[in-house]
């Protein structure tokens, strides 16, 4: 994959790939998706992403769909 500038991606998606594992583990430990953690990968993702390719910000979004909305306190 090349960035929208035409470099090579692979330093994106491996910092990507980073990312998405450390938060997987941390929604699984709390039960929530970190809402400001996926603003700002949406937001980073889209810098460098080619405009061709919207696959990763996508799946990202749907990420956000189904991220349940925060608990009621007791």
């Amino acid at each position: 994959m090349k960035t929208a500038t035409g470099d090579d991606a692979r330093p994106q998606l491996e910092k990507l790939q980073q990312e998405l594992l450390s938060e997987r583990k941390n929604a699984v430990a709390t039960g929530n998706i970190d809402k400001d953690w996926l603003q700002k990968t949406v937001r980073w993702l889209a810098d460098w992403a080619p405009d061709a390719d919207l696959t990763l910000i996508a799946a990202l979004g749907r990420i956000a769909r189904a991220a349940p909305g925060p608990r009621p306190r007791a």
